[in-house]
């Protein structure tokens, strides 16, 4: 019985009712006026209106309201960047430094949170860094800061996006695309 009950489920399951989804927007050829929702609802009214009367295709119809633009997310996960400054001129910069990759934390909560932006950072650069290094073995140096912006635009590649205190930097000395810290903005809060 058990076994049929399964089986029975299973059908229903995969097979569905037999009505296709994409059907379900036209009216069907049952009726649902008398329908009621309880015993004590009081009963509808079974008088027709007029139908509206409609407008000729000659008149013009008012224009529709453009939709509005749908609001930006507020989390950075899922979202990705293309932003990447030179690592020698923002080095320079009081409160700026480079991040050692490390995962950083002092409790479970702060550890993961960590661990997904460290390896995120590390996962979306692996492709370009490849990039760089085959740029490298048939140049023979590591490309410029404006030749690996051109690498990124010609190829339409974006990172995963940081925190609001770190950004992507690229070190066109070693070839190392690297993610920097800026600690007064890190110290303020976002």
């Amino acid at each position: 019985m058990l076994r049929i009950a399964i089986c029975l489920s299973l059908t229903l399951f995969l097979f569905g009712c037999g009505e296709p989804i994409a059907d379900l927007d036209k009216p069907s050829s049952v009726d649902n006026t008398e329908v009621a929702t309880s015993d004590t609802a009081p009963p509808e009214s079974t008088t027709e209106q007029p139908p509206a009367e409609t407008s000729s295709p000659m008149e013009e119809q008012p224009a529709e309201e453009p939709a509005p633009e749908p609001k930006p997310k507020k989390g950075v996960i899922h979202q990705t960047t293309d932003e990447v400054v030179d690592v020698k001129e923002w080095l320079q910069k009081e409160g700026i430094e480079a991040r050692d990759g490390n995962i950083e934390g002092v409790d479970p909560f702060s550890q993961a949170a960590s661990g997904y932006f460290t390896l995120a950072a590390r996962a979306s650069t692996l492709g370009l860094q490849q990039q760089v290094q085959h740029y490298k073995a048939l140049n023979g140096k590591f490309p410029s800061y404006k030749e690996f912006m051109q690498m990124m635009r010609d190829n339409r590649i974006e990172f995963a996006k940081l925190r609001w205190y770190e950004i992507y930097g690229y070190n066109e000395d070693t070839g190392k695309i690297l993610v920097l810290v800026d600690t007064v903005a890190k110290e303020e809060g976002p």
